[in-house]
Formats: structure tokens, C-alpha cells, sequence
């Protein structure tokens, strides 16, 4: 997900001050260098606010005393917002939220109104991450564990707060807590692709087939329990039918087959009998009329429901197959811009070792069509997140087409049942028609089982349906997807922190979403969690790793939901202590060299990423550690140095409230 932060914006509360704006570059490493007390840890909470947070995180003080609104302005895949959120006061949050779009934007300088709500801000941002609107467990209806993804839980893998940046229990944002944790957990194999929309969808569909068998099969235990009596309830009936007078002759035989036989002649002999309305025959004639009108009314609006089902299923797998050719398409012409790149340094053809200059033209056009591929690839890759919560909405609606029209078709029965003058001849008495509809009932009920339609080949067709989807979900193909994932993060780990200032340099390390942590492998074959394993410096690299990797493979899928957005807040921290009554140079001089080169190995691991990915990837850094540790490397510059009297909260702000 394209989600870079092109500033952070502070509105104040007392009049005639303007904005605070805290500007950072997109793609690049942005780093806010200055000592202690100067606001630098708000930030993370600060932007976690703005994109909707349950909870205000901001610390309380003056910073929340001095702004009225907190705001951050984005470059996202459809242009530029500004998600402002207004200071809570005494309570714990608000849902005031204030949003801008337009392709570029200039920041108000007045204070944010309120034009939406955090729920409106969060049901955009899924959007723009095109997460699926199915949830992990069909079961689920809500925010629990197993409910549907959402971009806040993707920011578990954007934010490394100070907390969190070198801590050897917790790996990932707020999953500190149990309710985050459980969270981070479930949707892990969502963003590594072994749980795709595809997958959830079906397993919605396996959800709701097998509830409709339970409810199926109920029914035939239901009538399993009673076929015991039934036998003695028919003889009952052709006695009560002969005292009266509806079943002439010698007594059947005392099978199933035989009374069921006499019965069905009861019901349909051509018995006079007196005592019918002639004014309920012609309300149930008008009643039968408008229920014929129902009836054609629902079909087709069931019919049109089933064309709209069918055509989003061929929408969907044209999707599908257009977005693997375009993936083929991209694959082919993809050697186009390796070539490019050797053509820029004058090199030579690596192929044929001959002169490249006069393909430059050819390259281009190759590597521009390569371009529109992968802004085409992108832009269907948007399409099925929608499309699911079509297929969701059409499928809801059938449903319960298919109930109103059964409702109306029992109706239809009763009435016709009711109404023929046969059947009115034949309830010459209170009694008669009781006994009728009662035999009636009950030989509809036990033959339904076996009539084409009924009961039993529901039952089998349900059960051919959910064998099929459980073997299209079978689990062993989905771990081989989820191992094939995790491998490729586990590579990058030990890749990337092998770069960086752990003990263990040739150590494998390999990620495990199940404990939420890295593990590292010693030389006898013992793999040690990141808990087991002494030094913060330990800790801080195997964060910094596990993200990096992380980001690493999100940006090298087709459309990833995770934004391209890591901020780390104190990442130097394990290298020196904080000591705000002394001064930034101070602290400084007495780093080791050893100390400096580690943590500059940090900087320069995270702006070989950033350059890697060219401008794909933006990170922030909030740190002690100033230029002349990290300074002159690439794709790393400074936004702002927070030193003498330069804080996130200017001077003259903190004095008004003071």
C-alpha cells in the first residue's frame, strides 16, 4: 500500500499562532535528530491518531495542552490527504476528524473543522489498502481476532516506538497486548499472501453450506425420531377415517404402503359436504391473486440477483487471469530495465558484449510499456477486495429472495388446498377438515424425504459442494504457500542483520509468527528466541532486521495492504543512556567509535533499502543520534534537529501555556 507521510501538522489553540509543520520526504530515510524532552517520542502517537486510533496515545502535558488538532499530510496512490483529528480534552478520544483530498494540498492555516468521523477515516483507509471485507472465521461478525483484516492492524509492522524498538519480548507494535497480539497473529498469513481474498471467500461459502446442512440435517433426524410411531399414528388415522364414513369396504392391510394408499384415497374422493363459506372462497380467491403477483415479483428479482451473481464470478476470474497476464507481461519485458541500467553506466551489452547506445530508444519504450503494466497490474489488483463485498451483498440477497418466495409458495399451497370446492365439499364438519389436514400434513411431510427436490438430495448436493471446497481449502497447500513466505522473510532477517551488531553474524535467523518473535540458531542446532538472547544491541538489530525483511517482501508482492512506512523512535538508545540534564554534544563525544559505527550501520542498512525499493519505502527515524553519526549516507537526510530551542511544540506556544 502506497501511504507516505509528507508532514506532521500541529494547530494550536491560543489565537494568532500558525501551524506547526514538521515536513519529511517520500521514499527516503527522514530522520528528527535532538536530545531528550523535545517531543520526539509523540510523534509515533501523534500519527497513529490521525489514522484512527481507538484511544489517544499523545502523552498528556503540554503538548496536548498547546494544540487544538493533530494532523499528518499523506501522498497516497489517489493523491495527497490530510487527516486531521481534534485534541480530546478530558476524555480518552474523539471521533472529530477533519479530511482533505486533491491531488496536491496546501495545510489550512485556520483551525480543522470536523467533516467526518474516525469510522468514515478507517473505512478509507481499508480501502486504499483494498483489504477484504470477508472476515478470518465466517463465524465472526465483529472486531474480534477472527474478524475481517483492517488497516490498523497492518500498522503492527509500520511502528517501532521506544518501547518496542529494542525490546526482547515484544517484536511488533501494541502486541504487548493480548487483544493485538491475538490480532497480528491472524493476520500474519493474510499480508504474507498465504490467505488470500480467494481463500477467505471460500471459506465463507464452506461457512455458511455447512450451517445449511446442520439445519438440514435436523430436520431428518427430526423425522428419524418419529418414523417409529408412524406406522401405529396411520392406523389411527384409517380408523378415524372409516368412524367417519370417509373410507368405505374391509380395513387395508396393516403395511406402510397399504394405509398410506387409503389415506391418499380419503384425501382425494369426491365427498360432498356442507358448511363452507362462499365468502372466505372469494377472499381466499383474492388473497391467491395478489400472492400470484408476490410470487412473479420475487422470481424476477431472484432471477436478476442470480444474472448479477454469475456476472461478478466472470468478472472475477477474468480479473484473475488478466492480472496473470499482465504478471507474465511484466515478467518478460522486466530484463528491459536491468539492461537499462548498464546501458546508463556505459557499459556494455553483458549479453553479446557489443555497444548499447543505439538501444536506448528500444529500452525505453520497453521499460515505459514495463510502467504501464505495473500501474495496470496495480489498479486491477483493487478490484477483487470490491467485488467480494459484491458477491457478499448479492449472495445475502438471494437468500432471502429464496425465503420470501417459499413463504409466498407455502401460502399459494394453503390457499389452493383451502379453496377447491373439492376440498370444501369434503369438510362437511369441523371435525373432517381437522382430520384432513392433519392426514394431509403428515403425508407431505414424510414424502417430501423422497420427492426430486427434497430433503435427501439437498442433503447430498450440500454434502458434493462442501467436500469440494474443503479440498479446494485443503490445509496442506496453504502451509506450503505460508512456509514458502516465511522463508523468504527468515532469509532477509539473517541477510539484513548480518549487516548490523549481533553476536551471531553467520547465525540463520528465522521468523515465527506464531510466537510473534525472530529465532536464531547457534552452532549446535538450538534456536533461541529473541528473549533468550543477552544485549540490547542483540535486540535492536534483530528489530531493525525483522521489519526491514519484513517490508522487504511487502514490497515485492502485486499489491501488498501494509503502507511502505516504518518510524523507529530511539533506536540508538541501547548504545548510550538518556541524560537530559546534559547536552547533545556532550553525549556525543563520549559514543565509542564503536558505538558510532554500530549505529551507523543501522542508518546505512535502512537507506540501502529505501534506495533499493526507489521511493516505494519511506522510514522515519527519531533519534539522539545526530549527522555527524549517520551523515553523507545514502537516501538518509534530516528533517528537523530538535537541539537548544528547537522542540515539536515551539517555544512560544509552551510559554502561552506556562
Amino acid at each position: 500500500m502506497h501511504l507516505q507521510i509528507l508532514e506532521v501538522i500541529l494547530w494550536p489553540k491560543a489565537a494568532g499562532l500558525t501551524p506547526r509543520r514538521v515536513p519529511f520526504e517520500a521514499g527516503k530515510v527522514n530522520v528528527i535528530s535532538g536530545t531528550s524532552k523535545r517531543g520526539k517520542s509523540s510523534v509515533v502517537p501523534i500519527v497513529d491518531y490521525c489514522l484512527g486510533s481507538r484511544l489517544c496515545s499523545i502523552p498528556a502535558g503540554k503538548i496536548r495542552q498547546a494544540c487544538a488538532w493533530f494532523g499528518i499530510r499523506v501522498q497516497t496512490s489517489e493523491g495527497e490527504k490530510i487527516f486531521a483529528r481534534r485534541e480530546p480534552g478530558n476524555q480518552q478520544s474523539t471521533d472529530d476528524m477533519m479530511l482533505l483530498e486533491d491531488a496536491t494540498l496546501d495545510v489550512p492555516i485556520d483551525t480543522p473543522a470536523k467533516n467526518t468521523t474516525r469510522q468514515a477515516v478507517k473505512r478509507l483507509l481499508d480501502r486504499l489498502a483494498g483489504l477484504s471485507n470477508l472476515s478470518f472465521d465466517a463465524e465472526e461478525t465483529g472486531s474480534g481476532f477472527q474478524g475481517r483484516p483492517s488497516f490498523r492492524d497492518t500498522l503492527a509492522f509500520c511502528f517501532q516506538p521506544q518501547n518496542i524498538v529494542a525490546n526482547p519480548d515484544v517484536l511488533y507494535f501494541r502486541a504487548d497486548t493480548n487483544e493485538h497480539r491475538e490480532k497480528v497473529r491472524t493476520i500474519f498469513p493474510y499480508v504474507l499472501g498465504a490467505t488470500t481474498p480467494e481463500r477467505l471467500e471460500k471459506k465463507w461459502i464452506l461457512e455458511n453450506l455447512v450451517r445449511e446442512f446442520r439445519r438440514k440435517d435436523r430436520e431428518r433426524s427430526a423425522y428419524a425420531k418419529v418414523s417409529a410411531t408412524w406406522l401405529a399414528n396411520l392406523q389411527v388415522w384409517v380408523t378415524e377415517a372409516r368412524e367417519l364414513g370417509l373410507l368405505q369396504g374391509e380395513a387395508p392391510q396393516a403395511t406402510e404402503e397399504a394405509l398410506i394408499a387409503a389415506l391418499e384415497t380419503v384425501l382425494t374422493a369426491d365427498t360432498q359436504a356442507a358448511g363452507f363459506s362462499a365468502q372466505g372462497l372469494s377472499e381466499s380467491a383474492d388473497e391467491y391473486t395478489a400472492l400470484q403477483a408476490e410470487e412473479s415479483k420475487i422470481s424476477l428479482e431472484l432471477s436478476v440477483a442470480r444474472h448479477r451473481r454469475d456476472q461478478i464470478t466472470v468478472v472475477r476470474s477474468t480479473v484473475g487471469s488478466y492480472k496473470s497476464a499482465l504478471k507474465d507481461q511484466a515478467d518478460r519485458l522486466g530484463i528491459a530495465r536491468w539492461l537499462r541500467t548498464h546501458s546508463d553506466d556505459g557499459e556494455r551489452c553483458p549479453i553479446c558484449d557489443g555497444a548499447m547506445t543505439a538501444s536506448n530508444g528500444e529500452l525505453e519504450q520497453l521499460c515505459d510499456a514495463l510502467a504501464t503494466i505495473e500501474d495496470e497490474t496495480h489498479t486491477v489488483s483493487m478490484a477483487p477486495p470490491i467485488l467480494d463485498r459484491d458477491l457478499v451483498d448479492v449472495t445475502t440477497q438471494m437468500a432471502k429472495l429464496d425465503d420470501e418466495l417459499k413463504a409466498v409458495r407455502i401460502r399459494k399451497r394453503a390457499i389452493e388446498s383451502r379453496s377447491k370446492i373439492i376440498r370444501e365439499a369434503e369438510q362437511a364438519s369441523a371435525r373432517v377438515a381437522r382430520f384432513l389436514g392433519r392426514v394431509e400434513q403428515a403425508l407431505e411431510l414424510f414424502s417430501a424425504r423422497y420427492a426430486p427436490g427434497g430433503l435427501n438430495e439437498e442433503l447430498e448436493k450440500l454434502t458434493e459442494s462442501i467436500a469440494q471446497l474443503r479440498q479446494e481449502l485443503a490445509e496442506q497447500q496453504y502451509q506450503v504457500q505460508l512456509d514458502a513466505a516465511t522463508t523468504q522473510v527468515s532469509e532477509y532477517i539473517t541477510r539484513i542483520a548480518a549487516t548490523l551488531d549481533v553476536e551471531r553474524k553467520s547465525a540463520p535467523a528465522r521468523i515465527d509468527i506464531k510466537e510473534l518473535t525472530v529465532g536464531v540458531r547457534d552452532d549446535a542446532g538450538r534456536e533461541d528466541y529473541l528473549w533468550h538472547l543477552g544485549s540490547g544491541a542483540n535486540w535492536l538489530s534483530y528489530h531493525v532486521a525483522a521489519i526491514l525483511a519484513l517490508h522487504s517482501f511487502f514490497l515485492r508482492q502485486t499489491h501488498s495492504p501494509v503502507p511502505a512506512l516504518i518510524i523507529f523512535d530511539q533506536p540508538s538508545q541501547v548504545y548510550f543512556p538518556q541524560q537530559p540534564k546534559r547536552a547533545a554534544k556532550e553525549i556525543d563525544e563520549e559514543l565509542a567509535d564503536e558505538d558510532v559505527a554500530s549505529i551507523r550501520r543501522f542508518y546505512e542498512a535502512m537507506g540501502k533499502l529505501t534506495a533499493h525499493f526507489k521511493g516505494k519505502l519511506q522510514i522515519i527515524v527519531l533519534d539522539h543520534a545526530g549527522p555527524n553519526v549517520w551523515g553523507e549516507l545514502n537516501d538518509v537526510t534530516l528533517a528537523e534537529e530538535w537541539r537548544g530551542d528547537e522542540y515539536l511544540v515551539p517555544k512560544d506556544w509552551l510559554s502561552i501555556v506556562d
